[in-house]
């Protein structure tokens, strides 16, 4: 394995392997060793393969042509199949050579174009560049009495015999006589056949390393297989045909595109895969038949077509359910798929603006969405805010007959409005005076109010707000939390109350919209609870997360910064950068182990949300120790999150969860932290976070880590894992 990770340091190893790997959606080394490997079995295939490879990279190097594309194998895994099936059907000669480079020359301009003209619907040009080269050279082949075909795999009876005292051919083909189910032996052949090979231990090799790579990818491939091998049955086919000219591939490729790498993989991308399966087989044998007047061959032109179409045909969808294409691309169906799912339990509201309660201090929601009195219909999606006391009453009543009850005597009255997120202000109504207690404005509903645009459609609309309180104006640019106004008792609102709502519009009394608050704080007596991303209920009292400032300062970990650890036993030091990407989202990175643990810093939650690299590696556990943490101090406050399973299960549990990770997970990690010890309650200078990560099979645990961090003079002083009954302490530094 260590060798395996020195090949993905070298730029020009990453291209071949990559080329060979992606053939079957994979960027993994040994997969492509496997494939490598297997194409050599018929020696001048395997070199003909290897050096198309080799040509088409080194070309479109050095005219310039992106290099990821270039190292990730787009270039190149066309080129394999143009060589290979070049290196199957001639023989070789000078002429040979010189048909060979032009042929990897007009793919390369042929894989451009398709690629330029697919990118523009977002579609991928899978083999259709290789399978038009092969269309020009085939043709065009037929006219040159210099190119010479290879009959050799067409007289097979005859190539065993001459081959018969060869030691390598003898090995290449010493389990072709196990005996195996025909379903078995044909899966196998089909396997070696998409490399233009003949033996059961190529198609052996070929699935071993599939199923290293992916479970699912080889559940889905052996899936397409299976329905055409059915279909081939039932429609009275010969299944031996799958063996032939990449035919069975078709359904083998279909499968995985289809069913796990351009589909999140679910219960309906396999229905998927099965469904399309006799669409593949009909267009397949529809294609050699049309073909065939012109003597070449489809080889798995179906499967790229089928597949496209498809793809386009999602891509017109209104409403995406039920199939969901692949955003990023991990080249994993088990990344994608614990990713995706840990992604829609974390983020699900992360592409909302992470909206505050309008106010200071606790509340009670005196009214909710779908109330009763005025949140009714078009307006349900609002929120009312009172203040109340211990004995559950929005008001104190007078000392005296002589003071008497009115406005003054409501705790919310004359309270701080504030916004509740950044934008600018579109409106304000300031031309309305407050009601006595108990009288209504009707024909002014709203009261004073302020509207603010919050950009990309959001508005939101606060009323009953009391007269000539605003400290901003029209156009003015406002950030959350910034003072508007006093709260009033102005429209219909029989007592002092603000009444908070989004819109789409900045029409005044809209249309309500419901939208989720990011962070506040439920208190239900003496217990408090924090709440993310969810509309408050009626009758909860609520407030704003109060931040500490020891621990904001303390994770500002801003880009263009260092962190350096240090060992407190051994004294060997870590060094981190703290950086961007091209999507401006924020990164620690390790340079010795490679690692990226992508992170946000909202201004109340500190949060991971992605790692890459090295689980081994320090940055690992630095992640998992901070894998969600509130950057206020509340001591009776447990954080609680789940970890991606691809970080956190065992090699063998997750073997078998991958399997079925598609439909059901029967392990999941979980992540929670709170405060152990601080030396104030109200003002903490120094803390201590305790943190832990396990993993389990249903109920059992099988794996946990323990984290301890310092936090002190704003800043994190101390990182300590505990780990399998072994404990390490660093001290934290941030340059």
């Amino acid at each position: 394995m260590i060798f395996i990770e020195k090949l993905k340091t070298n730029y020009w190893i990453q291209c071949i392997l990559n080329s060979y790997s992606l053939v079957f959606f994979s960027v993994n080394n040994l997969f492509a060793l496997c494939i490598l490997v297997v194409t050599f079995f018929t020696p001048f295939v395997g070199i003909s393969g290897f050096v198309a490879v080799v040509l088409i990279n080194v070309i479109a190097h050095f005219i310039g042509f992106n290099k990821e594309d270039i190292k990730t194998g787009l270039f190149g895994f066309n080129a394999l199949f143009v060589g290979m099936a070049m290196g199957y059907e001639f023989n070789f000669n000078f002429s040979f050579v010189i048909l060979f480079i032009s042929a990897i020359v007009v793919l390369l301009l042929i894989t451009v174009s398709i690629k330029g003209f697919l990118t523009i619907y977002g579609l991928p040009f899978l083999i259709l560049p290789f399978i038009i080269t092969y269309w020009i050279v085939s043709l065009a082949a037929a006219n040159f009495s210099n190119i010479t075909l290879d009959e050799s795999h067409i007289y097979v009876i005859n190539e065993s015999l001459l081959n018969e005292g060869s030691a390598f051919y003898q090995f290449t083909h010493s389990l072709d006589d196990l005996p195996l189910h025909t379903f078995v032996l044909t899966f196998f052949k089909t396997l070696a056949g998409t490399f233009f090979q003949n033996s059961v231990l190529s198609g052996m090799i070929i699935a071993f390393g599939l199923l290293q790579f992916s479970r699912i990818a080889f559940s889905l491939g052996l899936l397409g297989f299976a329905c055409a091998y059915f279909y081939y049955y039932i429609f009275g086919a010969d299944v031996s045909d799958l063996n032939n000219n990449l035919l069975g591939a078709n359904f083998i490729f279909m499968g995985i595109a289809i069913g796990c790498f351009f589909l999140i993989p679910n219960l309906y991308s396999y229905l998927t895969v099965i469904i399309l399966t006799p669409v593949v087989l009909l267009t397949s044998l529809a294609l050699t038949k049309i073909l065939l007047e012109f003597q070449i061959k489809p080889y798995s032109l179906s499967f790229s077509i089928i597949t496209i179409i498809f793809l386009f045909a999602l891509n017109q969808r209104l409403f995406t359910s039920y199939l969901y294409v692949v955003i990023h691309q991990y080249f994993s169906a088990e990344k994608t798929i614990y990713k995706y799912m840990n992604s829609l339990q974390r983020f699900k509201n992360e592409h909302l603006y992470k909206l505050a309660l309008p106010f200071k201090g606790e509340w009670n929601v005196s009214q909710g969405y779908n109330g009763t009195i005025t949140h009714l219909g078009y307006w349900s999606k609002a929120l009312d805010f009172v203040i109340k006391d211990h004995l559950n009453n929005t008001y104190r009543l007078p000392l005296s007959a002589r003071e008497g009850f009115g406005k003054d005597n409501f705790y919310c009255y004359n309270q701080e409005i504030l916004a509740p997120y950044d934008g600018y202000v579109y409106d304000i109504i300031n031309n309305v005076a407050d009601n006595d207690i108990g009288d209504m404005d009707t024909e002014n509903n709203w009261g004073n109010t302020i509207i603010i645009n919050h950009l990309h459609g959001l508005f939101s609309q606060i009323s009953h707000i009391k007269k000539d309180t605003f400290g901003v104006y029209i156009g003015q640019f406002v950030t959350k939390g910034t003072f508007l106004a006093l709260c009033g008792n102005s429209g219909r609102s029989p007592e002092p109350h603000i009444h908070f709502q989004l819109q789409t519009t900045p029409v005044l009394g809209e249309v309500t919209y419901p939208y989720p608050i990011a962070y506040f704080m439920e208190r239900k007596g003496d217990e408090l609870a924090l709440k993310i991303s969810e509309v408050p209920n009626e009758d909860a009292f609520i407030s704003n997360v109060n931040v500490n400032q020891l621990l904001v300062v303390a994770y500002s970990l801003m880009p263009g910064h260092k962190i350096i650890l240090e060992n407190e036993a051994t004294l060997t030091s870590t060094e981190w950068e703290i950086l961007t990407d091209a999507y401006n989202k924020t990164y620690i990175y390790c340079k010795n182990t490679k690692s990226y643990a992508y992170f946000v810093n909202d201004g109340v939650m500190f949060y991971f949300t992605d790692f890459e690299g090295d689980r081994s590696s320090l940055l690992f556990h630095f992640y998992l120790a901070n894998y969600r943490q509130l950057l206020g101090y509340y001591e009776a406050i447990t954080i609680e999150d789940k970890v991606p399973l691809i970080h956190f299960n065992g090699k063998l549990i997750q073997f078998f969860q991958d399997f079925l990770a598609p439909f059901y997970l029967f392990t999941k990690a979980n992540y929670k932290s709170n405060f152990i010890s601080s030396d104030n309650e109200y003002a903490p200078q120094n803390v201590i976070v305790h943190s832990e990560v396990q993993a389990k099979v249903m109920d059992y645990t099988f794996k946990k880590i323990n984290f301890e961090l310092e936090f002190k003079d704003h800043a994190i002083k101390r990182l300590t894992i505990h780990k399998k009954n072994k404990s390490a302490s660093y001290s934290f530094t941030l340059k």
